[in-house]
């Protein structure tokens, strides 16, 4: 290249780099430029959302005053008290929010994040306003719906009057009957139910014949208190009479259960007595005759003539009892069971203890002079072991005694043949 252009590479070079950070700059500021616009966005969004809450609070504000005054007319002070609190409640809170929107609207500039918190302040503000007063509204829409209604629903409460009313003798009726088959404890659940259901039967009609008087004045004072009031009592009235009804059931169900108890306890007292007889233990044929005793006792006790029955209890008591003689039963059947199992082997175990006895004493008798003391002391042993098993009476013991005949003759047998070779 000509001497005089030896800068043009590194004009190049330059270029090329400066081009390079102008398109990083360039990028970043439109990155940034997208980034302001989407918080700008996002800023706005929030703010049309805040004056819409506000807007719409201040309205319900506005309608709720009027309809408080509707109310009071129609249902009296103390029965819009609470309406009164709630209204007063979210004036103040729209209020507020709309003290903080001047503060949006004003002169004084306002960091964007304080816009921000400002903002979502009267939303939140202005929509707890409209919840609250939306609330008391409806429930004061349904209780003119009640007013108006309020003669067919009074009608509709007498007839359900009269017809609890006929159930009162039937569950007194109920409870003189069931105290013929049942113990009071077992019926102290549903004893108090008839004169209960009747206190709020009449207070169900009281209430009712309230709310008549009132609409045959034709007077302005609402009859939906009294309504309520009547159908409160009547259901609690409705209630305690079912539970009559329940409980009959539920007793009757207990009294058969009982009965199939007391069946399947007689076939365990019958078991329970031929394993008495027929156990050849002693001890245990006592202990077995202890338990027999107590739990036939509670079984006579639970099928005594004329005796009122509490089958929950009554129950309980039986399955304690049968519960202790299953625990001896069980352990007098494993005893029986290991007795007859020992005299079982106990022939086998005697013949094998003999055969081994009768074979060392051939050897020793054949090799006297070799055989030593130790092999002829196991010998003697097994030999006083095995006539101790032939003249034990317990099976048992008889087996474990010829069991350690068998150990000591085999072992004196070892002993021999050791010392004669």
């Amino acid at each position: 290249m000509n001497g005089d252009l030896w800068w043009v590479p590194s004009v190049i070079v330059i270029g090329l780099v400066l081009a390079g950070v102008w398109a990083l700059v360039a990028a970043s500021r439109r990155r940034t430029r997208a980034r302001i616009g989407q918080v700008n966005a996002e800023a706005a969004l929030l703010a049309r959302s805040a004056a819409i809450s506000l807007v719409r609070a201040d309205d319900l504000v506005q309608d709720a005053t009027d309809e408080l005054g509707f109310a009071i007319a129609q249902f009296g002070e103390s029965s819009t008290r609470e309406f009164a609190t709630a209204l007063s409640t979210s004036k103040r809170q729209l209020s507020d929010a709309f003290a903080l929107q001047q503060k949006l609207d004003d002169a004084v500039p306002d960091t964007a994040a304080e816009r921000t918190r400002w903002n979502q302040q009267i939303i939140q503000l202005a929509d707890e306003a409209t919840g609250r007063l939306t609330g008391q509204a409806r429930n004061f829409t349904a209780r003119r719906g009640v007013e108006r209604n309020a003669p067919q629903q009074l009608d509709e409460l007498r007839r359900r009057l009269d017809r609890v009313s006929d159930r009162i003798a039937g569950g007194a009726n109920t409870l003189a009957r069931l105290g013929l088959s049942y113990s009071p404890p077992a019926l102290a659940v549903i004893s108090g139910n008839v004169l209960r259901a009747q206190t709020a039967l009449d207070l169900a009609a009281a209430a009712a014949d309230a709310g008549a008087a009132r609409l045959e004045a034709a007077s302005s004072e609402p009859v939906g208190e009294q309504l309520q009031s009547a159908e409160h009592s009547l259901f609690q009235a409705t209630q305690l009479l079912d539970a009559i009804e329940t409980g009959e059931d539920l007793l009757h169900r207990g009294f058969a259960n009982l009965q199939q108890a007391l069946d399947a306890a007689s076939s365990e007292l019958a078991q329970a007595r031929a394993l008495r007889d027929g156990h050849e233990e002693s001890d245990t044929s006592a202990s077995l005759n202890l338990v027999i005793t107590a739990a036939a006792a509670v079984q006579a006790q639970l099928q005594e003539p004329g005796r009122l029955s509490d089958p929950s209890s009554d129950l309980v008591k039986l399955e304690a009892a049968m519960n202790g003689l299953d625990s001896i039963r069980s352990e007098a059947r494993n005893r029986q069971l290991r007795l007859e199992n020992a005299r079982t082997a106990l022939a086998g175990a005697l013949l094998t203890a003999r055969n081994q006895i009768t074979i060392t004493r051939d050897f020793v008798s054949t090799h006297r002079g070799r055989v030593q003391a130790a092999a002829r002391t196991r010998l003697a042993e097994a030999e006083r072991q095995l006539a101790l098993a032939v003249a034990e009476a317990d099976p048992v013991t008889a087996l474990d005694t010829a069991r350690r005949a068998m150990m000591h003759a085999t072992d004196a047998d070892a002993l021999a043949r050791y010392d004669v070779h």
